[in-house]
């Protein structure tokens, strides 16, 4: 063989063996990826999980027997039949309901 064939086989592996470390350095960078994508993945699953569980605890927290329960401990009572108040149909609101019923409870 002449040193120009030589050469040129040289070359030919040279290019081989780095096409094959490239092919490696890929297949590498594409698993770490993956991993990266399998990490997110249980994230975001996890944050579902977490979303289900706040939801669930927001429709019992706001359960019509739970908002009673607090309400009681924090002293609010049900009125008796001689403080309720009917409205009629052509009676006109108070101009400033708020201030009234804040003066009405400090008085």
């Amino acid at each position: 063989m002449k040193k120009r064939d030589q050469a040129r086989i040289i070359i030919y592996m040279l290019a081989l063996c780095l096409m094959f470390i490239v092919a490696v350095g890929i297949n590498a960078y594409s698993a770490k990826v993956q991993y990266d994508i399998n990490m997110l993945n249980r994230q975001i699953s996890e944050t579902q999980t977490d979303i289900r569980t706040l939801e669930v605890r927001i429709k019992s927290a706001s359960n019509i027997t739970n908002v009673e329960g607090r309400a009681r401990e924090l002293g609010f009572v049900y009125p008796e039949f001689d403080q309720l108040r009917y409205l009629a149909a052509n009676e006109k609101p108070m101009h400033d309901f708020a201030l009234a019923l804040m003066e009405a409870a400090y008085d």
